[in-house]
């Protein structure tokens, strides 16, 4: 079992009014865990199953992998993850059938700073973020833009954000090198540390880009440029995207069904969009697409 990571952080969600449970409460009828990216969705679906007369505990855990565990372990019977399950989860797990639940699908988008935005830097391709990840390119200049030293705040390893962005820019995330950055835990830190940093790259949540305090890049592919907007993801044009699912063990029964009914159905669709997510109808498309092999990049190419 993986250890645990930013205890400190876990501990303080323990007693989060509405979110978990405290020691003086009773024990709830369904436990429900997931990465920390799903936090507003575990929250809304505590409060809605109060009026199902379901008391639902909820905790955050660092990545989907951690929510697995949880589930393997049995401290929760239903865990949201933001991949799907792999051959190495089986591995680990020879004896758990885990049962994956599509729900939705979430996207990301790569946000730049309002200065970069305002110099004209609205489009990148995955070469030049690819140089950028790997340090190769250090100043905007490299691709037409400001004289400006590049900021880039990576998630950390092993989170959701991260695993979609690595697997969309090297097709396997385990080809990725170990991020060199400055490190955020989510991606509302991801957009402050933008808006406060001249220069400032980072792949977060898409929900979250406002315009103001971050701009969201359009990806320069093959067929034209696409952008992290209903229309494109829906199109299946958007590359970087993950999927969500509701994990269980086995076929879900009782108060877990109930559950998992609520997260596919009309009201759970609602707050899975409600919490910046796409519903159902986006799951097609949930698979990563690869990066595209051909630059289309119109700014000058960094040098080997």
């Amino acid at each position: 079992m993986r250890q645990p990571v930013l205890l400190a952080f876990l501990l303080a969600l323990l007693c989060f009014p509405g979110l978990a449970a405290c020691a003086n409460e009773p024990a709830p009828d369904v436990r429900i865990t997931g990465p920390i990216s799903t936090r507003e969705l575990l929250l809304g679906v505590v409060r809605s199953m109060v009026g199902k007369n379901i008391h639902v505990g909820a905790t955050a855990q660092l990545t989907s992998a951690d929510a697995l565990d949880a589930l393997a372990s049995g401290t929760a019977n239903v865990a949201i993850v933001t991949r799907a399950i792999t051959l190495e989860d089986k591995e680990q797990y020879p004896e758990i059938d885990f049962h994956a639940i599509p729900i939705g699908m979430e996207v990301i988008a790569l946000a730049v700073s309002d200065d970069l935005w305002r110099a004209g830097l609205h489009t990148i391709n995955a070469d030049a973020v690819q140089s950028i990840y790997e340090q190769k390119a250090t100043n905007w200049k490299q691709f037409g833009g400001p004289d400006e030293k590049i900021t880039f705040f990576s998630s950390v390893q092993g989170l959701g954000i991260w695993e979609t962005f690595t697997t969309w820019l090297y097709g396997d995330n385990r080809k990725a090198p170990y991020p060199k950055f400055d490190k955020v835990n989510s991606s509302e830190d991801a957009r402050d540390s933008i808006e406060f940093n001249n220069g400032a790259i980072a792949p977060l949540d898409a929900s979250l880009v406002d315009g103001a305090r971050c701009h969201a890049l359009g990806i320069e592919l093959k067929g034209g440029v696409v952008n992290p907007t209903v229309a494109d993801v829906l199109a299946k044009k958007y590359p970087i995207v993950h999927p969500l699912f509701a994990v269980v063990i086995g076929d879900p029964a009782l108060n877990v069904r109930v559950l998992t009914e609520f997260l596919t159905g009309k009201e759970g669709q609602a707050l899975i969009r409600k919490t910046g997510a796409f519903g159902l109808d986006a799951v097609s498309n949930a698979s990563p697409t690869p990066r595209p092999t051909v630059s289309l990049i119109s700014r000058p190419t960094v040098p080997e």
